[in-house]
Formats: C-alpha cells, structure tokens, sequence
C-alpha cells in the first residue's frame, strides 16, 4: 500500500483569519472537531472533510483528490495544490505565486501528462515528480512534512451547503458548479 494525499498548502497562517480564508476560497465550513496530524495525513480524505494544520509560517489543508486537480489561487498567497497516489502512481501540483499559476505538473505511471511553466528552483537538484512535491510543500509551509509530530493538532471540518458550493450530488459525487467532471481530465486516473 502506498501513500496516497492530497491538499493545498499557502504560505500565511490563517489560524487568526480562518473566516478570510474561506471566504477567499469560496468556501463555507463548519467545525467538527479536533484531530492530530497522523490521523489528518492518513490517505485521502471524504469529499465533503478537510482537515486543517496551521504552521508557524502557512496553512495545509488535507482534501478530496478531486478537489485538487486545479490550482487554487489567492492573490495575496502563494498556494501548492497537490496530489500524490503511489498506489495509482499519479502525482499532480499546481503552483501559484500571488495569484498566477507558475508550475503546474501531472504524472501518470512514470509518463508526464502535462508539463508547464517554468522550472522551480528546486528542480534543480530533483526530478524526481513527488520529490517536488514534498520540497515545495516544505517551501510554501515553511517546514517540512516529515518534521510535523504526529500528534500535533488539526482542526477538522465539513462543507456546509451553499447555493455556489454543492456538497453531494445524488451520484455521492461532490462538484463546484463552476467545474464539471469532464473538467477533472486527470481523475479518471483513479
């Protein structure tokens, strides 16, 4: 069995501005609870959960895979929007700086399906597609994955239902009104 996340990573803690956040996601959530980080990274996420963990320095919220297929862009941040299967062997990012998408990759078994922009720094020295990942992460969080204790805190939420963000259709399949299925080119990877 592989290790299979997904999420978006910004370079400020909305810890103190969790309502700005939201509402410059468009989103509308309600807290559930408060879990640690070993449950909040353990393989994908329910479509209408998020789990929450607020660094020093960024955010990191772990979503659906299908929520992640395209960037999302704040124009004051600097965003990762990532997946990464290693069972399915699919690994896709989109990266923004205040609010331009820079880099945007996805590879599916070994074979890369879309390679724009330009290179990232740290491509330098990695090429290895999930490597990137993890280092930008680390960038864009201002500390590294591996470094978080697995009892840190998380704060889990739920979708609430609004007119622009519909949480589950009668398939079981959450969809933004503004992004269809046939948008998501890469899901049917899964």
């Amino acid at each position: 069995m592989g290790f299979n996340i997904s999420g978006l990573v910004m370079d400020r803690n909305y810890e103190d501005n969790f309502t700005e956040l939201q509402n410059g996601l468009g989103w509308k959530l309600e807290k559930e609870s408060e879990i640690d980080f070993e449950t909040a990274s353990e393989n994908w996420k329910e479509l209408d959960i998020c789990d929450v963990y607020f660094s020093e320095k960024g955010t990191l919220i772990f979503l659906s895979p299908d929520m992640c297929s395209e960037p999302f862009i704040l124009k004051r941040n600097n965003t990762l929007t990532f997946t990464i299967s290693e069972t399915s062997m699919v690994f896709n990012f989109n990266y923004c700086e205040r609010g331009v998408l820079e880099r945007s990759i996805l590879e599916v078994e070994n074979s890369r399906i879309n390679d724009e922009g330009e290179k990232l720094d740290i491509e330098e020295n990695i090429i290895d597609t999930s490597e990137i990942i993890w280092s930008q992460l680390e960038v864009v969080l201002g500390e590294s994955f591996w470094d978080i204790e697995p009892d840190e805190k998380v704060e889990r939420y739920r979708f609430v239902k609004t007119e622009k963000h519909k949480t589950v259709e009668p398939s079981g399949i959450k969809v933004n009104d503004e992004i269809t299925s046939e948008d998501k080119k890469w899901w049917k990877f899964w």
